[in-house]
């Protein structure tokens, strides 16, 4: 069981800000607002869902708290260290601590090397064993991982998708990990797949004792994986809540709408409530307010003027919205 108040990572305030640049000097225009101002925390051994539409900022949010993309604000703690002040201090030690599975199995992989180099290229960077020990280390991630030991001298595209994410699996196990960021790992893989892949690294969190960031756009997948659910929409987190929780009662009209975009499996039954219409709007310039305003059923005159704070409603659930939040 999950201690609720062991907060083994945390983040406040995190934002991450690209320049839009233009004319022959490349000044800035002004700024595309990928993630802006998301605060958040994940337990230790659990896995965390984060879910939303295509180009809300999940990927730019899981990036960024392994410094892969520097935030432009914010403070990012780990296990009661400062995730920045090791990058800056002690990269290596950020690099074996936490690690990122990516979700094209197929771009991820040098195509060049062969999958024990690939695997154990960073295991002798971080003399977590020997030249000699090498390839009984990475015959006995590849087993973890559901390859078999020959496979490593293979190249990547000697190995179908299902096979390649595996690897990549193997490689973000390789340094003895505690906190994993999944970005999509199974978005790019068949139904079939996808089953097995999850299993596997549900059997790996308990086994290891791992702690996920699991984002994806799919909410069945996250309902299978998860522990915890957090919802993004332009930039910003708009619920926050357990598993169980989450999928009985959404709180935030755009959870309500995620879910009743889910295909039901018998096409006689409808939907009590209507999916959402029309596009996300462009982060460059968000609307005033709530951003999920313009698209709301709900939306009152106080939502294109203020921004609902994103605070606990009790029970560690957390939800941004008028309708249940007094500003």
């Amino acid at each position: 069981m999950i201690d609720p108040g062991s907060r083994y990572l945390t983040v406040t305030g995190l934002k991450k800000y690209f320049p839009l640049r233009k004319g022959v000097f490349r000044r800035t225009v002004g700024h595309v607002r990928a993630v802006d101002d998301v605060s958040f925390f994940i337990n230790k051994g659990e896995t965390l869902g984060l879910v939303g539409e295509s180009g809300c900022g999940k990927t730019t949010t899981g990036r960024s708290l392994l410094h892969l993309l520097q935030p432009t604000e914010g403070r990012i703690f780990f296990d009661g260290q400062d995730v920045g002040e090791l990058q800056r201090t002690k990269p290596k030690l950020l690099r074996r601590e936490m690690q990122i599975i990516f979700q094209d199995p197929y771009g991820s992989l040098n195509p060049r090397m062969i999958v024990r180099d690939i695997v154990g290229e960073a295991v002798l960077h971080h003399g977590v064993c020997s030249a000699d020990e090498l390839d009984d280390y990475v015959c006995g991630i590849l087993s973890r991982s559901g390859l078999l030991p020959e496979h490593r001298f293979r190249y990547p595209h000697e190995f179908s998708g299902g096979q390649r994410q595996r690897i990549g699996i193997a490689r973000a196990l390789a340094l003895k990990p505690r906190f994993i960021v999944c970005d999509e790992p199974v978005s790019a893989l068949d139904v079939s797949v996808q089953s097995q892949v999850l299993n596997l690294l549900d059997d790996l969190r308990k086994e290891m004792n791992l702690t996920y960031l699991f984002i994806s756009h799919d909410l069945s997948v996250v309902r299978h994986i998860s522990d915890r659910v957090a919802v993004m929409y332009l930039g910003k987190l708009v619920e926050m809540a357990a598993k169980k929780a989450f999928f009985a009662a959404p709180l935030h009209p755009y959870t309500q709408a995620l879910l009743a975009a889910i295909p039901l499996p018998e096409p006689s039954k409808k939907r009590a409530r209507a999916p959402l219409e029309g596009d996300v709007p462009s982060p460059v310039n968000p609307p005033e307010g709530c951003r999920f305003h313009p698209r709301c059923p709900h939306a009152m005159e106080r939502c294109g003027r203020e921004e609902p704070p994103f605070v606990d409603v009790g029970g560690d659930r957390f939800v941004a919205c008028f309708l249940h939040v007094e500003a």
